[in-house]
Parts: C-alpha cells; structure tokens; sequence
C-alpha cells in the first residue's frame, strides 16, 4: 500500500508540474498601438541557442507560445523598425505578459519585413504593407486595392473584386463607404483583414469583406473631394470630419449621375407562345434609354473610448430618381395573321430612404465585448409606369405604384477571446412593415395591401488554431415569417463547418460547408399585378417561401512573395430556389417569381495574382461552373455551362498609373434564362501630385458591350433578346480627386457591426434591358 500511495504521488507529481504552461500576452509601441507580426521566440533560460517554440503576433498584436515544462525561460521579441526585447519569465503557471516596443532611431520609416506580410487563418488572410507600398499610394483605398484579387473599378469608383464578387468595406470593424475609406492616409492603414468567407453576421451582406485597421487618425479637419465628368455619367462627392478629443463628427454627400445620351440602347428580340388554342409570335425591336441621378447625404457622430467603449450615431438618408423611355417596331402574329404596331413604355422611380442608425460597444476586461445596433429606416418610394401599343388590339396601361415602407434592425453581440480562440454569439432581428397602394387599368379604385415579415437569427460561432490546423465553427437558427392570410413561420438552422491545415508560410488546404437562408422581397409576395404586353401581365405570388442554400467547397491557397494562386472546388444546391416564371392564368400568361424544384451549382474557380515588378501587377480569374435547374416536378432538368473570365493589369511609373479591366462576356443560366453576362472594360490613366490625382477614363476602348438572353427549353414562353448597349461606347471621363488633413494624432471608433436594408418595394420591370 505504501508503495502504491509512493508511485500515485510521483504521477500527480508529474501531472502537476510536467504539464505544458501557455504565455500570451499584447505586444504594442509606445502609443499603445498594436504591433502585428511582431517575431516571438521563446528559449529555456539555460540554452538560448535552441528555439523551444515560436510564433508572431497578429493583427491585435496578441500572442500565444507554449513551453513543453514548467521551468526557466527567456522570452524575446523582435520587429524591423524597434529595439528588441528579452525578458526572463518563471512559467510555473498560464501567465499574462504584455510587451511594450520602443522605436528604433536608426530603423525609422521601415514598415515590415518584406516577404511575411501576410498571416493565413481559416477564413480570412492578415496583409501588412511595405514602405514602399504605402509610399505610392495616394489614399487608403489605392492602397488597399493591391490586395490579391481587389481592385479599384474606374466605371463606379468603388473597391471592387476583380473576379466580380460583392465586397463589403469595414474600417475598424464598422460598415464604410469609398469616401471614408479615401478620407483615411495610406501611412495611417496598420493592416487589412481580407475575408474570403465572410463572418456569420456578414454572410447575407457580401461575398467577400475588407476590414481596414487604422492606426490613431489625426485630430482636426480632414476632407476628401472627387469628381467624374463623363459622357456616360458624373460622379461627385465631399467627405468632410473634425476631429477633437476622442470625438469625432463627420459629413458626407454623394452623387451619381446617369447621363442621357443620344445614343439609344437597342434590343431584339422575340417571343413565341400559346393560349388556348391561338398561337402567338411577338417580334420587336426597342430603342432605350436610362437616365436619372442617385444621392446620398449624411452626418456621423463618434465617441470613442479605446479600452473602454465606442459609441456612434449616423443619420444619413439616399435618394433616387431613376427614368427610363423606350419606343418599340412590333410585329404580332397570331395564327399566321401578321399584324404591325408601334409600342412606347416609360418608368418613372423615386425613393427617399431617411434612416438613423446607432451603434454602442462595451469592452470588459481584455478579453470580452458586447455590441448592440440599431438601424430603423422609412422608404417613401414612389413608380409611375406608362405601357402602351397602338393597333386593333392594343392597349394604354398607366401604374401608380405609392409605397410607405418601415424597417427596424436589431442586433446584440457577445465576443470572448481565449487563447488561440475567439467565440461570438450574438441575436438580429429585421422587422418590415409594408403598404403599397396600386392603381393602374385592371382595377377602377386605387388597391391597398400591406404586408409584414420577420426574420430572426440567433447565431454562435467559434474559430481559431491549433498548431497547424484552422477550424471554425457556426450554428445559426433562422426563424423567417410572414403574417396574415398565406403567411407562412420557417425555422431552418443554418450551420458552417470549416476545417484547414497550414503547410508552412506558402499552403493551406480548407474544406468547408455552410448554410443560409433568402426571403422573397417584398413586392414579389405581393398581389400587385401590372400590364406589361397583350395578355401578358407582370405580378407578385403571395405563395412564394423562403429559400435554402447549402454549400460544399474545397479550396487551395498558395502565397508566395510576388504570386497568389486561390483554387477551389464546389457545390451548391439551393432547395425552393427563387427565380422568374412564366404560368398560365385565366386567359393570360402569368410573369412572377416561383419557388424552383432543384437548383445546383457545381465545378471550379481560379484566381491568380502576379506582381513580377513593384511597377506591375497582373490579376484574372476563371470559372468552370455546370447549373442543373429544375422549376417544378413536371418539367426534367435543364443543365448548362458557364465560363466566365476577368482580367485585370496595372501599371505604374513615378506619379503615373495605368489600370486596365476586362470581363468577358458568357452566360449563366439564371431561373429560365440562359442570361448574358454584362461585359465590363476600360482603361485608366492617371497622375498623381500630392495629394491630388487626375485621371482619364475610357470605356469599352476595345468591344461593345453586347449580350443576349434567351429561356430555356422547359419555359411554355420562348423568349429571345439580342442587347446592344451602345451608350457604353468609347464613353470618356475625367475624375478630379483631393485629399487633406492636419492635426495629431487621437484613437478612432471600432464599432463591428452595421445593418441596412435596401429592399425599396418597387417593380423591378422585365422590359429594362439592365435588370
């Protein structure tokens, strides 16, 4: 028994004192920034020689090492621009060791070592910038835009992918817009985090997300001014804050202007139908054009607190004027008899969007944070719609279409930080209040209707490493409603697994699935009905249900010093698909959405990234896709190939810079159409001096964007389109842009989240060739 009790001891003795001990702490410089990518290494006290573990901090500066014992150790640091630190440590027990850096005189004006700029995590890569990157740089924006796969684009002035997926710009954690991300010096960019999966609550926001780490702004004024005169449109904007304290006021005005040109869009096409007994053939051709302008004012209030709190209230409103004339050579046959006519349609839109939106951020020791948002919006929008045809059976159909629209958005988060690991669970419900009043030939009296709708998340994720490996992990429960009569109550958990292995600096192998759910907009469960062509009427279905969405991918990353190559497999199937159907009504075709049988989407995607000089850069991307679609049991499945390529070069010589971007034209199979893909081209040139830049634009320089739409076999309605969209022509621009700002330096609000619904209740008309 003595023996045993011996031996029992020496085990607890080994498991109390033979176990692993973790140091971690926050490596910052003496402003209390943050030093990402800092070199930690840590030694036995006895053999400093011989490297037991070590590891870089990221982007938050933290850091976490694990020595195999209790014991002596010595724990040194190190970064290109500052004095080196060692210190001794006894690791008896998990302990807490902050690191502070002072600058080194000698080191002063280096930014990173070249060559580990970026860290990779499991769905987002950390970028650092040169010197000399940030040095060319005119702005926040051109800097950020050297990112793998990102870039400026000269026809929206908007940061953009090159391979065309939606991005979603956070600066600090918080939505922005291009004009404060321009506000914002290159040298005051600490580092980006470029999300490839988005985080759980941006998910139905953006395919991709930039997050913008800045360095303490500037205490003053400072303003950013552009403007774009072009045949094609005009743009203009004034970004204006004051900064003093930890407050912070800003204002900003945006415009974008649609130019009527003389040249006239064309599109051919024709439809072929029956009903009843009667056949149909409906041949036209239609000149258009578009025209209108969009604005944008609004005023952001920030208190900030860093360590403490962040509180911040905008109040912003959009507006938009949108028109649209067409005049159309028709030639109807029915039965054989070939009748001509002449057709005219115009639209109308307007909408003002006030909202007001409040963000408050509480931070609780080191490691915990709650977030709570709060965004309530008012849509007064308004449609005037005339659609007419001359001939014995014509017609003259005028819409009226009055929206009143309230929406409010709420969400709370709660983030905790462990080691290696960060854990967020958090609540967002979005409420829509909708009454449309609609007027129009099929009914004497103005139509009221109202609809309401819901949408609950409840979310909780976690994500982090372990050595090599990345992992993260997600469980949401959606909870999507529509009340009153054919309302319907989904619950769909909505889960995201994601599993990865780093192979050294350069690889990373990941494998992911994830879930999600999309609800119809508003006036598409609507009962409104417009006219749009003999018998053919344009109209909402209150039956319609939510959509679901799985994913499966597997993906390749390789970065090297001047190559990045992104790689990767999937599947997608999408069960009550929503997607625009022809049906049969009482004497008459029905145009609405539907809930489709099956949707899926499968095959490859590439993305390449080549900077063989610092004065040249070269981007593309490629995509192998089959879509297999199905709209209802009846009808088999209709599979179809698509090929859609980008390609995109810049180029730089002192002050100059060239940028040229071309997407080829393809198509995608979207619902019943074999869809054209709008094609995207244009060459920039620029100068920049100081802090201005001027720049000469030239669209479609070398094609015509030219496409045409065309439905599937299974539709009972052949349609077919030919758009020729010549106002895009060889259209010039030329943008003016000017930057400036003074004063010292102060922390900025890191706020992390931000909602908006953008849903405005309007007819989205089949007859514009742009939708």
């Amino acid at each position: 028994m003595k023996n045993l009790i011996v031996i029992l001891a020496l085990l607890g003795f080994n498991v109390c004192f033979g176990q692993p001990v973790t140091i971690r702490g926050r490596i910052v410089d003496g402003q209390r920034q943050a030093i990402p990518f800092a070199n930690v290494a840590l030694f036995r006290a006895s053999d400093t020689l011989t490297l037991v573990s070590g590891t870089a901090s990221d982007l938050d500066g933290r850091y976490s090492v694990e020595t195999p014992e209790p014991g002596e150790y010595r724990l040194r640091v190190s970064f290109l621009g500052y004095r080196s630190v060692s210190l001794a440590l006894h690791a008896g027990e998990d302990l807490v060791q902050d690191l502070l850096l002072e600058a080194d005189p000698t080191a002063i004006g280096e930014v990173v070592v070249e060559g580990k700029r970026t860290v990779r995590s499991i769905d987002k890569t950390s970028y650092l910038f040169t010197k000399e990157q940030v040095e060319k740089a005119s702005d926040g924006r051109e800097l950020v835009a050297t990112l793998p796969n990102l870039r400026v684009d000269r026809t929206t002035n908007a940061l953009a992918t090159i391979n065309g997926k939606s991005v979603l710009i956070l600066i600090n954690g918080i939505k922005a817009t291009d004009e404060e991300l321009r506000l914002i010096p290159a040298d005051k960019v600490r580092g980006v985090e470029l999300y490839d999966v988005p985080p759980i609550r941006y998910m139905d926001d953006a395919e991709q997300v930039v997050n913008i780490r800045t360095r303490p702004l500037d205490t003053g004024w400072s303003g950013n001014l552009y403007g774009t005169l072009g045949q094609m449109f005009s743009n203009g904007s004034v970004a204006l804050s004051y900064i003093k304290g930890d407050n912070r006021l800003t204002f900003n005005y945006g415009a974008h202007i649609n130019m009527k040109r003389d040249k006239t869009d064309l599109e051919t096409g024709h439809y072929d139908y029956r009903i009843g007994h009667d056949s149909y053939r409906y041949d036209y051709l239609r000149e258009s054009q578009n025209w209108g302008h969009q604005h944008h004012v609004g005023l952001t209030y920030s208190l900030s607190r860093e360590g403490n709190y962040d509180l911040q209230i905008r109040a912003f409103a959009n507006t938009v004027n949108d028109k649209m004339d067409a005049d159309k050579s028709i030639v109807l046959t029915q039965n054989a008899v070939e009748e001509e006519r002449t057709g005219q349609l115009t639209d109308r839109k307007q909408s003002v969007v006030p909202t007001l939106d409040i963000y408050f951020a509480k931070q609780f020791g080191g490691n915990n944070s709650l977030a709570v948002n709060l965004v309530g919006s008012y849509f007064d929008s308004e449609q005037q719609t005339r659609s007419l045809e001359s001939g014995p059976e014509g017609f003259d159909d005028r819409m009226d279409l009055d929206n009143r629209k309230r929406t409010l958005i709420g969400e709370v988060v709660y983030g905790h930080r462990f080691k290696q690991t960060s854990l967020s669970v958090g609540y967002r419900g979005h409420y829509n209040f909708l009454t449309n009043e609609l007027s129009n030939s099929l009914s004497e009296a103005a139509e009221k209707e109202t609809i309401h709708t819901q949408a609950h998340r409840l979310y909780a994720e976690i994500s982090g490493k372990a050595s090599s490996f990345l992992y993260r992990a997600s469980l949401g429960a959606d909870y999507d409603v529509r009340t009153g009569s054919g309302g319907f109550h989904n619950l769909t958990f909505t889960p995201m697994l994601m599993a990865g292995y780093n192979f050294g600096d350069t690889h990373t192998l990941r494998l992911m699935y994830e879930s999600g759910t999309q609800m119809p907009e508003m006036l598409q469960m609507s009962d409104a009905r417009i006219l749009i062509m003999n018998d053919f009427y344009q109209t909402g279905n209150p039956s319609l249900e939510n959509a679901h969405r799985q994913s499966w991918s597997f993906n390749y990353d390789l970065y090297v010093r001047k190559f990045t190559l992104q790689a990767s497999l999937f599947y997608d199937y999408t069960r009550n698909s929503l997607f625009d159907a022809y049906r049969y009504g009482e004497g008459c075709i029905l145009y609405q959405t539907d809930n489709a049988r099956q949707d899926v989407r499968r095959g490859g995607e590439l993305n390449l990234n080549y900077t063989p000089w610092k004065y040249l850069r070269i981007g593309g991307s490629v995509e192998a896709a089959q879509q297999l679609f199905q709209p209802s049991q009846e009808v088999p499945t209709y599979r179809y190939w698509t090929f859609p390529v980008s390609v995109y070069v810049s180029a730089s010589y002192k002050n100059f810079a060239l940028d040229l971007y071309q997407k080829f034209g393809g198509t995608t199979l979207v619902g019943l159409y074999r869809t054209g893909i709008e094609k995207v081209s244009y060459v920039s040139l620029s100068y920049n001096y100081r802090n201005l830049n001027v720049a000469l634009q030239c669209f479609f320089p070398f094609v015509r964007d030219r496409y045409s739409n065309e439905t599937i076999p299974t539709s009972i309605v052949r349609h077919k389109t030919d758009y020729e969209i010549r106002r895009k022509d060889r259209a010039l621009a030329l943008s003016l842009s000017w930057r400036f700002g003074v004063g010292r330096k102060k922390a900025s609000v890191r706020p992390e989240l931000e909602n908006y619904d953008n849903d405005n209740g309007l007819f989205k008309i089949k007859y514009d060739a742009n939708q």
